[in-house]
């Protein structure tokens, strides 16, 4: 398996953590085993449930798109996955279809940091703009997106995912994000 270090996180966002945390780091994965496959799709169905991306969809996404993971180096628990694949359509835009820190590290400050360093990997390759969408009733997921970061609500949707599943769509231009960092 081959694991690419993008880059650690900030000390002084892991500083405030316990100790054994200061080793946190972003992988951009690149190949899998079959081990690792597993840890990622059950990280996945620990947050999103059903809804989560199984191995068949999982695989595609590694070979084709950018899946980043956040832990801890050299330990195999996942604290943060997000999965990115480039838009068709406007081929300078990323679209995050999914993205989640473990419920046990929430709260640190880490879902801000792990996009942060996402976002400059991003723009490293050549995109100028990510998206999203965030269920109207995530609150957290909102003010992170929307406060701190800068995306901006740029459609509602009722009924995406079925009914009771609405989403707001958001937008940022990574330049925009980035300086303030």
């Amino acid at each position: 398996m081959f694991l690419e270090e993008i880059r650690s996180l900030p000390q002084k966002v892991v500083s405030s953590l316990d100790n054994d945390l200061d080793n946190l780091k972003v992988y951009l994965l690149q190949d899998y085993d079959l081990k690792l496959l597993k840890r990622v799709v059950s990280f996945g169905l620990d947050i999103f449930g059903e809804l989560a991306m199984d191995e068949w969809a999982l695989v595609p996404q590694i070979r084709h798109g950018n899946v980043f993971l956040l832990k801890e180096e050299h330990k195999k628990q996942i604290i943060g996955l997000a999965i990115l694949m480039r838009d068709w359509e406007d081929t300078e835009k990323a679209y995050l279809s999914d993205y989640a820190i473990s419920d046990e590290y929430q709260g640190n400050n880490l879902g801000y940091h792990f996009l942060k360093v996402i976002s400059g990997n991003l723009y490293e390759q050549g995109f100028k703009k990510m998206s999203l969408t965030v269920d109207t009733d995530n609150e957290p997921a909102i003010k992170l997106y929307k406060d701190k970061i800068g995306f901006e609500i740029a459609a509602f949707h009722k009924n995406e995912y079925g009914e009771g599943h609405d989403r707001y769509i958001m937008n940022l231009s990574l330049d925009k994000f980035l300086p303030k960092v």
